[in-house]
């Protein structure tokens, strides 16, 4: 008999079923690896038609970060909850189209980048996908297609720079060469959202040159953006200078932002003690156990593994007030 795959449990939305993984998950080690992996997989194979700030794979990429600190002893209650916000969740159909009938065709003249760039920003979808099918079979089936298709989408980092952020990690984390492909096919789908901008002009900023302002500014959406673009500067793209130059841009048009800004009494708010503000695994539990829709749950982990990345970084009080807000609400 041929096992059963988590990922065609999900798919078949057989939840029930999927606990056995959990339990093996829970024991960490390759489990716990696989486990992951076949959720981040199983994310952006899904046909996503809400907000791109919404999507399942940030979710679940955010988890999986939390859960790093304690990977010997991964939380079940987060194993599950990643199943909870992937059941029933129906998966694309026709990614594999696009190759099969370029293989079949042969992929013929050499196809430059700049032709699927060109495509892109000019919004003709369609074509884009077959020329980054093409790009995808020509190259071997690297990921040069995944890096390409992240620069332009980081020219409008407000809607995309966070899914972009959580989709580069994702596949960073131990995906399987030919899974390439489906991560291409969700970026291209996720970013027809909305028209993309024109490259921008590079800066002089740096991501830690706001560090303090844009925590300071009471706006947990902007701190979960700065800090998904913080990694990616400090990333090791192929396209890491074109990376950076719309990072620039980006930091550029905050600076000046006239948005509130959190008050001395606000930031050294006392937490609850029975919370451990720097046990992130906790507060994610605790966040999960409030009973409020997974939206709203939802958000409030992605906020908290931002949180995370910025405590590992640098101390402030400010991260207090922050904190606090997740566990009150």
């Amino acid at each position: 008999m041929n096992e059963v795959s988590l990922f065609d449990l999900l798919r078949e939305g057989k939840i029930d079923s999927c606990h056995q993984f959990v339990d093996q998950a829970s024991s960490g080690g390759e489990n716990l690896v696989k486990y992951l992996n076949t959720l981040l997989y199983y994310s952006v194979s899904i046909k996503w038609v809400n907000s791109i700030e919404n999507h399942p794979l940030i979710i679940v990429n955010s988890i999986k970060n939390i859960i790093a600190d304690n990977r010997a002893n991964p939380s079940k209650k987060l194993l599950f909850y990643c199943l909870q916000i992937l059941t029933e969740k129906p998966i694309r159909d026709n990614d594999d189209e696009y190759i099969n009938d370029i293989i079949k065709d042969g992929v013929g003249s050499t196809v430059f980048v700049g032709s699927l760039e060109d495509a892109i920003q000019s919004g003709d979808w369609e074509k884009a996908k077959i020329l980054a099918a093409k790009i995808f079979l020509a190259s071997d089936h690297s990921r040069a297609v995944i890096d390409s298709i992240a620069d332009l989408g980081l020219q409008d980092i407000d809607n995309n720079g966070l899914f972009i952020f959580h989709l580069l990690r994702a596949f960073h984390f131990k995906q399987e060469k030919p899974h390439a492909w489906t991560y291409a096919c969700c970026l291209i789908d996720m970013l027809q959202s909305k028209p993309l901008p024109e490259p921008h002009i590079r800066q002089g900023l740096e991501p830690n040159k706001l560090f303090d302002l844009v925590l300071s500014y009471c706006d947990a959406e902007l701190l979960v953006t700065y800090a998904s673009i913080l990694r990616i500067w400090g990333g090791d793209y192929v396209r890491q200078d074109s990376y950076n130059r719309e990072i620039s841009h980006w930091l550029y048009s905050k600076q000046s932002s006239k948005k509130k800004i959190i008050d001395k009494e606000e930031s050294e708010i006392v937490l609850e003690q029975s919370i451990n503000h720097k046990n992130f695994i906790q507060i994610a539990e605790n966040i999960i156990s409030k009973g409020n829709p997974i939206s709203q749950s939802s958000k409030n982990i992605v906020i908290l593994e931002a949180l995370r990345h910025i405590a590992k970084i640098k101390s402030n009080k400010i991260l207090y007030y922050y904190v606090n807000e997740l566990i009150t609400s």
